[in-house]
């Protein structure tokens, strides 16, 4: 007689599978993976970065097997993912904005989203100083790979910065036939997140395109960068992505 005949599964186990059953019942239900992470933390006391893991079924090895199979180029273990799931303790290491950035991709969710343990410093003055007034104008860089010439180019733009409440709206004044590009985000602490929309220029290479996507950027302590990441689709409907950087030039 086999000595595993009617044993109970061990409980590492029945609880996995609850947290399966859970997550799908939550999907079923409409819920987004941020709503469903944010439930997990609740029950289970993890911080963000772990419950998006426990959300999607993953332990930390599969969440490193997702991770290489989207990103071949740039492998990591499961003790990558342990290291920035124990952040901010001593014995982890914070994620970069890079790795952030394609934490949230694989979790399908926004960066802000993994950082909701963190402190809220929006009642300080010093929070104020970072996030409190982006007005003015702004040099505005991004990066991105042009397949039709075969190289990587930085898109330059100078943009005047709106900022309301939590709201912030930008635009450049187009001269001499340059594109128009705007940008749409919502500020969270020293995180914004939002959307940017470019309608290239008429007589460019691109000959009046149009082309939009997401962005997230972190404001620097002394609001006077923003730097982040953009992601957007490109011929074929890829997926691209690159460097974004907006540098204060006056208010």
């Amino acid at each position: 007689m086999s000595l595993n005949a009617g044993a109970r599964p061990s409980r590492a186990s029945s609880l996995r599978q609850q947290r399966r059953d859970w997550a799908t019942e939550l999907r079923a239900q409409g819920s987004t993976w941020a709503e469903i992470a944010d439930t997990f933390a609740d029950r289970y006391g993890v911080n963000p970065r772990v419950a998006f893991r426990l959300a999607h079924d993953w332990s930390q090895r599969e969440a490193a097997d997702e991770w290489n199979r989207h990103w071949p180029d740039d492998p990591k273990t499961f003790k990558n993912f342990s290291y920035w799931e124990q952040w901010p303790a001593p014995t982890g290491y914070a994620p970069s904005l890079d790795v952030l950035t394609r934490l949230a991709e694989l979790y399908q969710c926004s960066v802000a989203d993994l950082l909701i343990d963190q402190a809220d410093f929006s009642n300080l003055d010093t929070a104020r100083a970072t996030s409190g007034n982006l007005n003015g104008l702004w040099l505005s860089r991004y990066s991105y790979f042009s397949s039709g010439r075969d190289a990587n180019l930085e898109g330059e733009h100078t943009i005047r910065l709106h900022h309301t409440g939590s709201r912030l709206h930008g635009t450049n004044d187009p001269v001499d036939g340059e594109s128009r590009l705007t940008l749409e985000l919502s500020v969270s602490g020293a995180i914004a997140t939002g959307t940017w929309k470019e309608r290239t220029a008429p007589t460019g290479y691109y000959r009046g395109a149009v082309y939009h996507g997401t962005i997230q950027l972190v404001v620097s302590p002394q609001a006077r960068g923003l730097n982040g990441r953009w992601l957007g689709f490109g011929k074929n409907f890829n997926v691209n992505s690159g460097d974004w950087h907006l540098e204060w030039l006056e208010g």
